[in-house]
């Protein structure tokens, strides 16, 4: 059996994954290329939603979408191959249609915050099968969601030092 360590404020309110940079995700000059911080929310975004039990797949078989309507990325630092990187996603905004999401990627290998981010999704749904989506609104239960909203200076100002995953340790017999 294992037990989570203790967390962090900020591990009870954002999604959180590690990754390490592999070489097709760099240029020519061995610097992560820009088109990677675009996946790498993503997958922080889906890990967000699965994390507080509203997965993405789970809204798409109900013909609920998200649509990504704004997406915004500051290069901080350089990130280079094999760098270790922790991807963290906030929701900093929840609205009838739209929500923000603010992300941030450090680098632990240089102990930076290598780029910012933040996209806008709007919800989306289409009035007849094959027809164009029209706006939406967002369909699910948002009350769970608004417990962790975040704002975004308190995001972006918080040492990296504030960014621990939970840790696992085993317990013993007499725990189990």
């Amino acid at each position: 059996m294992l037990r989570a360590l203790a967390m962090s404020r900020w591990d009870e309110v954002t999604s959180h994954l590690e990754h390490r940079v592999t070489f097709s995700e760099t240029d020519g000059l061995g610097f992560v290329h820009h088109r990677c911080a675009a996946v790498w929310f993503e997958q922080a975004r889906e890990t967000f939603f699965r994390r507080y039990g509203m997965p993405a797949v789970e809204l798409y078989k109900r013909g609920w979408y998200l649509a990504l309507r704004q997406l915004n990325i500051r290069f901080d630092s350089f990130i280079a191959y094999e760098d270790q990187l922790s991807v963290r996603c906030a929701l900093t905004k929840l609205g009838r249609v739209a929500g923000d999401f603010h992300y941030r990627v450090d680098n632990l290998t240089t102990g930076k915050l290598a780029i910012r981010g933040h996209t806008n999704m709007v919800a989306v749904e289409a009035a007849t099968p094959g027809a164009l989506p029209v706006l939406g609104r967002l369909r699910f239960d948002r009350a769970p969601f608004q417990k962790l909203l975040v704002t975004v200076d308190d995001f972006y100002d918080a040492p990296q030092g504030a960014w621990q995953p939970p840790r696992w340790e085993q317990l013993g017999p007499s725990e189990s």
